[in-house]
């Protein structure tokens, strides 16, 4: 009996884990700049969507980017996206922070 309860507790704690920091899905791209307040980052302002920051703003700092690599392909992403109109999800690994968003997503349906 006791088993069960360890069971739906760890299910729980690791669906919370996995499902914590999307910051925004469904969201479109009103605004792209390269940077912010003199920043290392790139910036997005979005219209609707779900989440935390739906209908705010989001930073991308480099230094929160697996590598130089990675950032300009989540800068190249935001940028097709906004360009075709597509919708986005964005992450943040470490907690809901709209300020330190390091995925991006462009959804295609």
């Amino acid at each position: 009996m006791n088993l069960k309860y360890i069971v739906v507790l760890l299910l729980f704690f690791t669906s919370q884990q996995v499902t914590s920091g999307e910051l925004v899905r469904g969201a479109t791209i009103i605004e792209i700049a390269s940077s912010s307040s003199n920043q290392d980052v790139f910036y997005l302002s979005l219209s609707g969507g779900t989440g935390p920051c739906a209908g705010k703003s989001i930073l991308f700092p480099a230094s929160k980017s697996q590598s130089k690599e990675s950032y300009n392909q989540a800068f190249s992403i935001a940028l097709a996206a906004a360009a075709s109109g597509k919708k986005i999800r964005a992450h943040n690994y470490e907690d809901d922070s709209c300020r330190e968003a390091n995925f991006i997503g462009m959804l295609t349906q």
